[in-house]
């Protein structure tokens, strides 16, 4: 699979370049359908919509209260564990987010238990498998994913918490490539200097993923 590094042509892709399409799932609920109904992996009015879906989710959280509260959450995987509670679902499985994160990007194969686990986020988020379900079970996985990946990269570092993320961010980013289809093939595209991404699908929770991530270093 070709690689794109040059920057100029990173951002010219990540602008214009479609994602990779994503089967339509025949599943009920599932990780297939998952896939299906986020705006992670589809473009044009799709894609904004479920997008508006996950923005309004976000806008409801404060990335200063989410820095704070993380400081004081118990267990693993604390960064998926305070975003679950300020999205109003506390109860749910951290170990269930990361089976289902395991298997989120399409080149991951699908497996029965990753289709259990997403199952049991749906029923978590209220039992109804919509776009909203969808959106929030996204923001559970990219924090699980990319969150964690952020933190462990930082602390490679020395300095203040908000220095060392932003040095991440440049350096060693959670995310180091993307896919995108360029002239009707598969590519893929290195996000170095570019962590958060850019176009259409920059990442819409920059501002919580820094905050949770400069809480868990500050209490380390």
């Amino acid at each position: 699979m070709n690689l794109i590094t040059e920057p100029d042509r990173v951002r010219e892709v990540l602008t214009g370049a479609p994602m990779p399409a994503v089967p339509r799932s025949a599943q009920a609920v599932g990780i297939g359908w998952l896939r299906a109904h986020v705006a992670r992996f589809c473009d044009g009015v799709d894609h904004d919509r479920r997008r508006a879906l996950v923005v309004a989710e976000l806008a409801r959280l404060s990335p200063e209260v989410l820095r704070e509260r993380v400081c004081t959450v118990e267990g693993d995987l604390p960064h998926v564990r305070v975003l679950a509670e300020a999205l109003g679902i506390p109860d749910i499985s951290v170990s269930t987010v990361a089976i289902a994160a395991a298997h989120y990007q399409p080149h991951e194969p699908d497996s029965a238990e990753a289709d259990r686990a997403v199952a049991e986020l749906v029923a978590a988020c209220g039992g109804v498998a919509d776009e909203r379900a969808a959106a929030r079970i996204g923001l559970l996985i990219q924090a699980c994913q990319a969150t964690g990946a952020l933190v462990d990269n930082a602390r490679r570092f020395e300095g203040s918490a908000d220095e060392v993320i932003a040095r991440t961010m440049v350096e060693d980013p959670p995310v180091r490539r993307t896919r995108r289809v360029v002239d009707e093939e598969l590519v893929e595209v290195d996000l170095t200097g570019l962590g958060f991404g850019a176009g259409p699908h920059i990442c819409p929770g920059r501002d919580h993923a820094i905050a949770i991530a400069a809480g868990i270093i500050e209490r380390s």
